[in-house]
């Protein structure tokens, strides 16, 4: 599992919401939000903004660009 994936569970998790409210919130599918917290793709540069707007409030000012190595 990669930082990048942990940092989305985890910022999802403290929004307590669940995959299928972040899939629909960001627009994307329930399996595109589970695929990116096992670490098997990474979040396009576009869903990586929605990211960053979603869960500003939960990253303590971590950019999430900066977990994509």
């Amino acid at each position: 599992m990669t930082r990048l994936a942990d940092k989305i569970r985890h910022c999802r998790i403290s929004k307590g919401w669940t995959q299928e409210q972040l899939a629909r919130n960001i627009g994307v599918s329930l399996n595109t939000v589970q695929r990116w917290e096992s670490g098997k793709t990474r979040p396009s540069p576009l869903a990586i903004e929605k990211l960053q707007g979603l869960l500003e409030d939960v990253l303590e000012g971590d950019q999430l660009r900066m977990f994509l190595e």
